[in-house]
């Protein structure tokens, strides 16, 4: 996984809402041709990327992870904002470090956490997305988590395979924007446990899970620390609990 970290050139501009597609842009202008059209799941035609990223402005900080199944595209991006910066469009940011920082782990077991973007079909036609603790979403999510490993690695998945919810942040979903798309997709932050053979957990820790993933900057899981989940059990404010 990279790590960006820069720093907006002032702080007057309003680019909350396009930044998620400032981003993917960037990351596109580097990855080769097949990453941004994608592969598509044979029996339901969804579309899954190699890739994944996600994004976090505050004031002028902005901190951009992006991670790869592929090791060699995480190279390239991160040779290219050593060599030219970090520009999303005509925005030229400042200050910009490149952490690499390695997340693959060798355990059929682990804990994650992240937004993970899943939906349904309302009555009126639009879109109604679902809150990690609906049995719909869990079901969702697996079955993506499975479809992607298929068409990625080019064959269907055989081991155990497990998903339980162990926890959801209460409260109002986050939204996710891309470019002038007014329908955001929301997103609750959750943990999940899963039980599954250490190549597919790490195929999900590369290439993301649920919808949006290489659009909308959501859907990254990563691994959650364990003494951090018994410090948050007694202050369910603490949120870094991330590895």
């Amino acid at each position: 996984m990279l790590i960006i970290n820069a720093k907006l050139p002032t702080k007057n501009l309003k680019i909350t809402k396009s930044l998620s597609q400032l981003i993917q842009g960037f990351l596109y202008r580097y990855l080769p041709a097949s990453e941004h059209v994608g592969y598509r799941h044979e029996s339901s035609g969804k579309i899954f990327k190699r890739t994944v990223f996600d994004f976090i402005l505050r004031g002028e900080d902005l901190r951009v992870r992006f991670t790869s199944c592929e090791p060699e595209f995480e190279r390239k991006i991160a040779l290219a904002v050593l060599k030219d910066g970090l520009s999303l469009g005509e925005i030229l940011f400042t200050q910009t470090t490149v952490e690499a920082k390695n997340h693959k782990i060798c355990e059929n077991e682990t804990i994650v956490q992240g937004y993970v973007a899943c939906a349904v079909s309302g009555l009126l036609g639009h879109k109604v997305y679902l809150q990690p603790q609906d049995s719909r979403h869990l079901e969702m999510m697996k079955t993506n988590i499975l479809q992607r490993f298929e068409t990625i690695m080019g064959r269907k998945y055989n081991g155990e395979m497990e998903l339980n919810l162990l926890w959801q942040k209460l409260g109002e979903s986050v939204k996710f924007y891309y470019g002038n798309n007014r329908e955001p997709v929301y997103a609750w932050q959750a943990r999940w446990k899963i039980v599954a053979n250490a190549e597919l957990i790490n195929l999900i820790l590369g290439t993301g899970a649920g919808s949006g993933c290489m659009n909308y900057g959501v859907g990254v899981l990563e691994v959650v620390k364990q003494d951090c989940i018994k410090a948050q059990i007694s202050n369910p404010k603490k949120d870094d609990c991330l590895l």
